[in-house]
């Protein structure tokens, strides 16, 4: 019979250690049960007395989310030849080991560092393929950094981000309506900002912490779409309070392209899908000829208007701004229909 190989942490600690929201433990045993299905794990704590002490409520509970029916021997002396927990090997390195023969693996020279690297490519793997410029370089940089620390508390899960995001769309309306002014504008534009880079959070959690689901990504999606709409309603609002009816009128008419692209959008999608989102337009826009298509997918993408809002605001033309959105977004909603047309 094939024999399993064992894995040894230095102890509880590097063991029970949040990796991108996963313990090590658990997020090893799920690529050992993926590997190499039907056979038993044994891991080395250091330090243990072979109970299961060693490993937190929330390890083994995580083990069992991740890797369901595995089961888990704890032994408290490292076999020879164990390979190093810390070292998180991926499937192919655990696939490779026929005989459970880890001789060759050399013992970590700093576990803990180890654990703080994988952590670190976990979280930078939480990026996704079509983000814009703007989310590339400004925002999933920042949103990764937040989503990094807040992944070290183990009671931390999407939905907390999407709340947060919540909150900071909510201050950013109250700003919009209570402040009428310049100032309340620049004050509600930097918090749409800060809303976008909280956004890109909840998913980082997500799928770092291998908890995506439906209903979350929904939520994710509705709040999003509110949030963009409360602030195009919010400075038409302040627009029209400070006397600029023109820029009101042109925040009213891109708040209703934006309703309709984003109800055709996300109808679309829950019907074909089961989850709300509003993506597929994305692949018409990337179509256009002559890179038309990656210039106007920029510059409809959320994180890049929002940014753009910011500077506008900050420079004092946001009616400006707002102008050449609702012009983007009467293209944008042309390849909505589109979309929804064809499919």
């Amino acid at each position: 019979m094939m024999k399993s190989p064992a894995f040894r942490f230095t102890g509880a600690q590097t063991a029970n250690r949040l990796v991108a929201g996963i313990p090590a433990a658990a997020r090893l045993a799920q690529a050992f049960a993926q590997a190499r299905p039907g056979e038993g794990l044994v891991l080395a704590i250091g330090g243990l007395d072979g109970s299961k002490a060693g490993l937190t409520a929330l390890t083994r509970a995580e083990i069992a989310r991740l890797a369901p029916g595995l089961v888990v021997t704890l032994v408290d002396s490292a076999p020879a030849g164990a390979i190093p927990g810390e070292s998180l090997p991926d499937l192919a390195t655990l696939a490779a080991f026929p005989t459970g023969d880890a001789s060759s693996q050399p013992a970590l020279a700093d576990p803990d560092a180890a654990l703080s690297q994988a952590a670190k490519r976990i979280v930078r793997a939480t990026a996704k393929p079509s983000d814009g410029m703007v989310a590339r370089w400004i925002n999933r940089p920042l949103s990764q950094a937040v989503s990094a620390q807040l992944l070290r508390l183990g009671w931390v899960r999407p939905g907390h981000a999407t709340v947060l995001t919540a909150l900071a769309a909510a201050a950013m309306l109250a700003c919009l309506i209570a402040f009428p002014s310049p100032e309340g504008l620049m004050l509600g534009a930097v918090l749409f900002q800060i809303a976008s880079v909280i956004d890109g959070v909840d998913g980082e959690i997500a799928r770092a912490a291998q908890r995506s689901s439906k209903a979350g990504a929904s939520l994710d999606s509705l709040v999003d779409a509110v949030t963009n709409c409360a602030f195009l309603a919010g400075a038409g609002a302040s627009f029209g309070a400070q006397g600029d009816n023109a820029a009101a009128i042109i925040c009213a008419a891109a708040l209703a392209v934006q309703i309709v692209g984003l109800t055709i959008l996300g109808r679309s999608a829950w019907r074909r899908e089961g989850v709300v989102h509003f993506d597929s337009a994305k692949a018409a826009i990337a179509s256009a000829p002559r890179g038309a298509g990656r210039v106007i997918k920029d510059l409809t993408s959320r994180d890049f208007y929002c940014f753009a809002f910011m500077l506008a605001s900050l420079a004092g033309v946001l009616a400006e701004a707002v102008t050449v959105f609702a012009a983007g977004s009467a293209v944008w909603l042309a390849f909505v229909i589109r979309t929804a047309l064809r499919g």
